[in-house]
């Protein structure tokens, strides 16, 4: 298996010398932390639910421990429901629900809720309006008559529009100052598009401007109803309480009919990179994530333990790699957002300007690799730990308890599930992870949001695979915008990317992304070199399903270079591979034994070191004995044998990998190549250069792993082809890292001998 011999053998054995430097440094003791202590019992208060005559839907949950009782009534309508045309409608609206209604004023509204002990409050979410208030069990009349009071006949009086706008609109000039606020309103509107979910939730300034009282005055009518609304009681009554009282003062609540909202779908996940140019940054507000899942979604606990596993709490993979491991941020995490229509899967970070690119591309690594790689049962326990553990927390008081109850009903999920939530979070197996991480994670179609000194670090991003974004100053920036920016603005968009901005001036991100891909890579190929190649989004442009006709010439293209390989039959016969090579590497020579056993084994002898890998674990065994090598390097070593170009050729003929043609290139010396990039859910983009005439493979490319520097191209050339066994074999190879070089060359090979499977095994300590 001719390039296996450059691709693997060269690649796996500068990861192995890699690994073995960094096993060089001092290993400091460490220690794991405590188990946590085992989970309390926990019993959720018992419930009862109604429904009044009207359609409000009212539940009561008794809760003794303390002699008050909790309010929350629940409107089904939220931001989601302004139009483009009046962001900010809702918030304003809910804003004034506890600011006088049209039988008292503010103050006397405050005044009458300070007599009895109370507290009361408003506000707006996404899908959803509310009022709530707070009281002594002895004042759980008058306090429920002044909830309905708040909810049915706010006053709207012009004094407080005309505060409560200019608080919302001093609110919006802070915020247009915060880069955490930007990166995640832009994020928002990246993901979601023009769906409600991406508009700006708290209006801009000139929507805000423009809304009148008779705007307020609609919202309200059109969207509260009984028959759209959850009321929960929770406290010191008994149920036969709650219920008469709730009767009495919300019976004659008249039904109404409600309107029926229809959204724009959300656009499919497609990889878009957004830089947002605020050059007195001196750091970096970093948002990487995708579409995600609605809250009712089946697969919603595995989801939700995946993601914390990723960057939440009791795991959080993301703030052990980018702040215990190497320091490049305070502190990291991933969240996931679900809401009523859909969601999204969001990790989020800052870092000082320097580092963006760095961090950029291990969060990245930290996608692909949940999505690639199974849990261990320790990563899951911990957040199954803290999810249970922290469980009790939400249900200690009664507000906290009316909070989880409407969320509940509002959702059309079954109450029964706050009673068995620790139940079915330890059911949740691992097989469950890798099911729903490779089902619904997308690492291939991640949209980016960086917030800061785009001269700071833009020359960062090509280098980690991202050479097509878009740049947006942020005196530019206008979330309702389809390029981002205001009218006037839409230049092509920055980052050396005029096709993609012409295309992002028509709205579309996936047209953006197909053309910067064709007026950019293909341009960056043509220069034939390592530092153009790396302008190319390699592993940045959207993934999208090719034109039949591509894919017939894309089709053609691969069956000629099978058939100059070898054929795919005789490739297809290849299982093991015994090669002796020598290795030159600045000047220094070493001789080396590789064994492969196909599709996932192999070993490495060389200079008085072994290295091996048997399918799942990586190992070396050198002057200190056998150890296992890091966690990164095994990850690279699969990966390497996956390039393995003979691999990549049958992956892509068998329909497991995607063949894409892309545009012939000149080399240094004028000579027209053709190139074709192989790529798979579980595989980054490889680039393989082929020659039109023989159609054998000249060249391959790829983005650097654990083996080679941040960020870095490797450059893998073939030459000397010889054939072995109906096999063409490179014979001669070199591998480029930058300005690093590894030449190899082959003296003896053997195809398909006998081989013990044991030498791949990890010897005994």
């Amino acid at each position: 298996m001719s390039q296996c011999l450059c691709g693997v053998l060269i690649s796996v054995f500068s990861l192995f010398l890699s690994g073995r430097a960094g096993a060089q440094t001092r290993e400091w003791p460490a220690e794991r932390p405590p188990q946590p202590l085992p989970a309390r019992e926990i019993t959720f208060p018992p419930y009862e639910v109604q429904t009044l005559s009207n359609g409000l839907q009212v539940v009561v949950v008794l809760h003794h421990e303390q002699p008050a009782v909790t309010m929350r009534l629940l409107v089904r309508a939220g931001t989601s429901s302004d139009s483009k045309e009046k962001l900010g409608l809702a918030h304003l609206t809910a804003s004034l629900l506890d600011q006088g209604t049209t039988s008292m004023s503010a103050q006397e509204m405050n005044d009458a809720v300070d007599f009895i002990g109370g507290a009361m409050g408003a506000g707006a979410g996404t899908d959803l309006t509310f009022v709530n208030m707070v009281v002594m069990k002895d004042s759980f009349d008058a306090g429920l008559r002044m909830l309905s009071d708040m909810a049915r006949h706010p006053a709207f009086a012009p004094p407080d529009i005309e505060r409560q706008r200019q608080q919302m609109l001093s609110g919006l000039q802070v915020s247009a100052e915060d880069p955490d606020y930007i990166a995640n309103a832009v994020f928002d509107r990246l993901v979601y598009g023009f769906h409600p979910y991406g508009m700006p939730e708290n209006g801009t300034a000139r929507t805000i401007a423009g809304l009148t009282r008779d705007d307020l005055l609609e919202f309200h009518t059109r969207n509260f109803a009984p028959n759209n609304a959850i009321l929960a009681i929770v406290g010191d009554v008994t149920a036969e309480e709650a219920f008469a009282a709730a009767k009495k003062v919300f019976g004659d609540w008249a039904r109404r009919d409600l309107p029926t909202q229809t959204f724009i779908e959300p656009p499919d996940p497609t990889r878009r990179v957004i830089v947002v140019n605020k050059p007195d940054s001196v750091q970096t507000e970093l948002r990487v994530g995708h579409l995600g899942i609605p809250r009712k979604h089946p697969d919603y606990m595995a989801v939700n333990l995946a993601i914390r596993i990723l960057g939440g709490e009791g795991s959080n993979r993301l703030h052990q790699v980018l702040r215990t491991d190497r320091g490049l941020t305070y502190g990291a995490q991933a969240s996931m957002n679900t809401l009523k229509e859909t969601g999204d899967f969001e990790a989020e970070t800052n870092t000082r300007s320097e580092a963006t690119g760095e961090v950029l591309r291990l969060i990245v690594d930290e996608f692909w690799r949940l999505q690639r790689e199974r849990v261990g049962e320790r990563e899951l326990d911990g957040a199954k730990a803290y999810l249970t553990g922290s469980f009790p927390i939400t249900i200690e008081t009664p507000e906290s308890i009316a909070m989880q109850v409407v969320n509940v009903l509002f959702y059309g999920l079954p109450l029964d599930q706050l009673q068995n939530f620790r139940e079915r979070v330890n059911a949740v197996t691992v097989d469950d992870i890798q099911r729903v991480a490779k089902t619904l994670l997308r690492p291939d179609r991640l949209s980016v949001v960086l917030v800061g000194n785009a001269s700071a670090f833009s020359t960062q991003l090509r280098g980690v695979g991202f050479g097509t974004y878009e740049t947006v100053e942020l005196a530019e920036l206008d979330l309702t915008s389809a390029n981002f920016k205001r009218s006037g603005t839409r230049a092509a968009a920055a980052g050396r990317a005029g096709a993609a901005g012409r295309a992002g001036e028509a709205g579309s991100a996936r047209e953006a992304g197909r053309a910067g891909w064709a007026g950019r890579a293909g341009r960056a190929l043509a220069a034939g070199s390592v530092a153009a190649y790396q302008q190319a989004p390699l592993a940045s442009r959207p993934s999208q399903d090719p034109q039949p006709e591509e894919s017939a010439k894309a089709m053609a293209l691969l069956d000629r270079a099978i058939a100059a390989k070898g054929g795919l039959e005789k490739l297809r016969s290849i299982r093991t591979i015994i090669a002796r090579q020598t290795l030159t590497n600045q000047g220094a020579q070493t001789d080396s034994v590789n064994y492969i056993e196909y599709p996932d084994r192999f070993r490495i002898e060389a200079g008085g070191t072994i290295q091996g890998f048997d399918g799942a674990q990586a190992w070396a065994q050198d002057s200190r004995g056998v150890h296992d090598v890091p966690a990164a390097v095994a990850r690279d070593a699969r990966a390497s044998l996956r390039r393995d170009t003979v691999a990549l050729l049958l992956a892509a003929k068998d329909g497991t990998l995607t063949a894409r043609l892309l545009p012939d290139v000149k080399d240094t010396v004028g000579h027209l190549t053709r190139t074709l990039e192989i790529s798979g859910r579980d595989l980054n983009p490889v680039v393989l250069y082929i020659d039109p005439e023989t159609a054998l493979i000249t060249k391959q490319a790829f983005g650097a792993g654990a083996g080679g520097p941040s960020g870095a191209i490797v450059e893998e050339q073939f030459s000397d082809y010889r054939p072995v066994d109906g096999v063409q074999v490179a014979f001669k190879a070199t591998r480029k890292i930058g300005t690093l070089s590894v030449e190899r060359s082959v003296t003896d090979i053997k195809i398909n001998p006998p081989i013990d499977s044991a030498l791949f095994k990890r010897p005994a300590s």
